[in-house]
């Protein structure tokens, strides 16, 4: 069987095909279109079928990583959104919380909210925070609400009303009578975020509503050329809690796909750590416009908020950090003479200056370029040319303003773009209590291994695990990712006797609805396994610790106060013993396995001589002879001591040095200082 992993990133679209009983995996990519995703998408599918001989009726999956709904938020091209709300609660999303990033700023900005206060329409109905009804919502109240929004004609509506989340009756009153009057996509927040937080609960409803119609319509489009394409395959789609949903049942859910193209390379970093048998891992996606980075301990870490764009998003999501720091990051000096690396990014078009398509801003590749680390006549297995001097021509314009040679400044590119991935580690280690110096570096990317050697060393980590296809790595994610389904529903009680069964049923009914959700996608009941947890906190804290439960605990809220007491004084170094706790919101994570993948596995056993030598410039700026290595002509075992450059279709490897590799029989390269 087929599977094929379509990964978009800024500046390359990343395809993989697995034969699921083979394990041979064969890696492509092709050049994003931003304007349209899916170009590249069924573009980079039909080439990697031609080029291996494999007919299209072969593929039986295609999973896809996509940046639709991120690039939406970030650069606000969502739907036109009408918000429906309690009377009284139309500002929610324009007071926020008192959460200041910039605490000092006397100029401090907030993002503006997605939705303009005259398109927030107030509705004449109340709750009390136990559900109870308090003012009716009547049928005169639900058709004025009708009547206003035909005059709004608004692409889609979001639906949330005062404490829903503890009874959906008026909610849904409004939504059904909105989906037979008006044609627009609609969504109520009891559906898309039952849980307590109005604020949260409001804004993640309208961002359901504002990516909606702009990821269904793409999906939509995808699913069609894919059937034209591969007539026997159906689409799934890796969600930002690192599992992946089927395409038709996005709808309602498009808030899922946030971060859906972030979430594969986690995953994909994992599978390689996890074949290795590494329990800590810090995981760096270098790609062409971004880096992004997650530590894992034993574990891939979800969180259930996020933020993109300054827009916070109340979903489950991978533990993930992404700053501008790619191959076409733009190196540019500042009013005071000082060299800075990004966040700009030259993209795919017009790319780096060595691309030779118009582009004429130094990016961290034409540094690599001329340091030597790669090679001009090799670039994507030599499928594209890369222009040298294009490249000096654009780093020498930044040597003229600061004064130092073409070479210092290539070097020094390299090296702010280092510390600004190394910052971005720390945070993700150091500031949540671990040591990076006992991790094990996972780069991958087209530019990871490039200078994952550099992280290292800035970082003190001494092995370095590269992926057997560092460029496609966030495609195989894809490919190895789960379903996955993620349900929660607020409890709110301190008294676990008095309401333990409340909260009991309410995981009972988790399970039996996250199960279906599974079947409906086609996983086999005998293979889906869940997992609970519940949120907790002392009572008078503002955020809760998730505690995870033993499956199907008869008193669930009673066993779980000293799991919560023993995670809050490991993470905070204290417990409260004279203080309630209280139980806030129940959680079930539902998995199937979608696929058995064979390992991957490298073929040659005879040791290469090296390809060619270059001369490459060193960190101390001194010229030294490299030599050259092509990955997929390794033998298993053979040992390569720095420098030395390996070089592979998706990557390139640098090898400083005093730091030597070893090719392994799964297709992993380990770097390790020393020899």
């Amino acid at each position: 069987m087929k599977v094929i992993g379509c990964d978009v990133g800024g500046s390359f679209t990343d395809i993989i095909m697995v034969d699921t009983d083979t394990g041979e995996q064969v890696v492509h990519k092709v050049q994003s279109t931003p304007h349209s995703q899916d170009v590249a998408v069924i573009q980079g599918i039909r080439e990697i079928l031609e080029d291996n001989g494999i007919s299209p009726a072969e593929v039986s999956l295609v999973v896809h990583g996509t940046t639709v709904a991120t690039n939406a938020m970030l650069q606000r091209k969502g739907a036109r959104v009408c918000l429906v709300t309690t009377a009284g609660l139309e500002d929610l999303l324009e007071i926020g919380r008192q959460n200041r990033e910039e605490i000092y700023s006397l100029q401090a900005t907030r993002p503006r909210p997605l939705v303009g206060r005259e398109y927030r329409i107030g509705v004449h109905e109340r709750l009390d925070a136990q559900g109870n009804v308090i003012e009716t919502l009547n049928d005169d109240e639900v058709e004025r609400i009708v009547s206003v929004l035909r005059k709004k004609k608004p692409d889609a509506v979001a639906v949330s009303l005062l404490f829903s989340y503890c009874n959906s009756e008026h909610e849904m009153m409004l939504l059904d009578c909105i989906k037979q009057e008006i044609e627009c996509y609609a969504v109520a927040s009891s559906q898309v975020l039952p849980e307590f937080r109005e604020f949260e609960r409001t804004s993640t409803t309208v961002l359901e509503a504002y990516l909606g119609p702009l990821v269904l319509g793409y999906l939509g489009n995808l699913d069609t050329s894919l059937r034209q394409l591969c007539p026997k395959s159906k689409l799934l789609i890796m969600q930002s809690n690192g599992g992946t949903v089927h395409s038709s049942r996005a709808s309602g859910r498009a808030i899922g796909l946030a971060i859906s193209g972030l979430a594969g390379g986690v995953m994909g970093g994992w599978y390689i750590a996890g074949q290795s048998g590494v329990e800590q891992a810090i995981t760096v996606d270098m790609g062409g416009t971004s880096c992004d980075i997650s530590a894992i301990v034993g574990k891939v870490v979800v969180k259930p908020d996020n933020e993109v764009g300054g827009l916070p998003l109340r979903v489950p999501s991978v533990d993930v950090k992404t700053i501008g720091a790619g191959g076409g990051s733009i190196a540019w000096v500042d009013d005071a003479g000082v060299l800075h690396v990004g966040p700009q990014s030259a993209g795919a078009d017009p790319g780096p200056a060595a691309y030779d398509k118009r582009g004429l801003e130094a990016t961290v590749t034409d540094a690599n370029l001329l340091l030597g680390r790669l090679n001009p006549q090799f670039f994507l297995g030599g499928r594209m040319q890369l222009n040298v001097d294009c490249s000096r021509t654009a780093v020498s314009r930044l040597s003229k303003k600061i004064g130092k040679t073409v070479n210092e400044v290539a070097l020094g590119i390299i090296r702010i773009s280092t510390s600004n991935m190394m910052q971005a580690i720390r945070e993700v280690t150091v500031e949540r209590g671990h040591d990076p110096r006992h991790f094990t570096l996972v780069p991958f990317g087209g530019a990871g291994p490039t200078q994952a050697v550099d992280i290292a060393e800035a970082l003190n980590i001494n092995t370095i695990i590269v992926p057997p296809f560092p460029g496609i790595t966030s495609a195989l994610g894809l490919v190895c990712a789960n379903l996955r389904v993620d349900l929660m529903r607020t409890v709110l009680t301190t008294d676990p006797e008095m309401d333990a069964e409340e909260a009991t049923s309410a995981l009972n009914e988790l399970t039996e609805e996250s199960q279906h959700r599974l079947l409906e996608q086609g996983a086999e009941k005998q293979h889906i396994t869940c997992e609970w947890s519940i949120d907790m906190r002392y009572v008078g804290q503002s955020h809760e610790l998730s505690i995870r439960l033993p499956q199907r605990q008869r008193e669930p809220l009673s066993a779980s106060r000293h799991l919560f007491e023993s995670e809050h004084e490991r993470i905070y170094g204290y417990r409260m013993k004279r203080r309630a706790v209280e139980w806030v919101t129940v959680r079930v994570v539902a998995r199937a396995k979608q696929l058995d993948l064979k390992p991957y596995r490298h073929d040659p056993l005879e040791g290469m001589n090296p390809h060619s030598q270059r001369d490459v410039i060193l960190e101390d700026s001194s010229c030294a002879r490299a030599e050259v290595y092509r990955r997929e002509q390794l033998s298993v075992k053979q040992q390569i001591n720095g420098p030395a450059i390996i070089e592979q279709v998706d990557s390139t490897t640098y090898l400083a040095p005093d730091w030597s590799a070893k090719q392994r029989r799964d297709g992993t390269l380990v770097v390790r200082r020393g020899r």
